[in-house]
């Protein structure tokens, strides 16, 4: 089997971020996946699933409406949290002093 260089470092990136053993047991679950995932006549494209506003149809004013909906974004407070500590026993801090 070739594959493009893309593909392959996609494949690459898949196998590692989804801790599998191989690039062969990664390319076996998206050929497994597509095989099951749906027959013939399944959309599989995303043409068609983006309205684009009447009044601005060459999107002139976008960069505009996505920096304002980041600034936004910026605004909304973030939760945080400390991780949690390992399964086991509590280690015990060191005395200030």
């Amino acid at each position: 089997m070739t594959l493009e260089a893309d593909n392959l470092t996609w494949l690459r990136g898949r196998t590692l971020g989804g801790k599998r053993r191989s690039l062969s047991e990664t390319l076996d679950d998206v050929v497994r996946a597509a095989r099951v995932g749906g027959g013939p006549g399944e959309v599989r494209s995303v043409v068609g699933t983006v309205d684009i506003a009447a009044s601005d149809p060459d999107l002139t004013g976008a960069d505009a409406e996505v920096a304002a909906m980041f600034d936004g974004s910026l605004g909304r407070p973030v939760l945080v949290r400390d991780a949690k500590p390992p399964y086991g026993r509590a280690q015990k801090k060191p005395a200030r002093g």
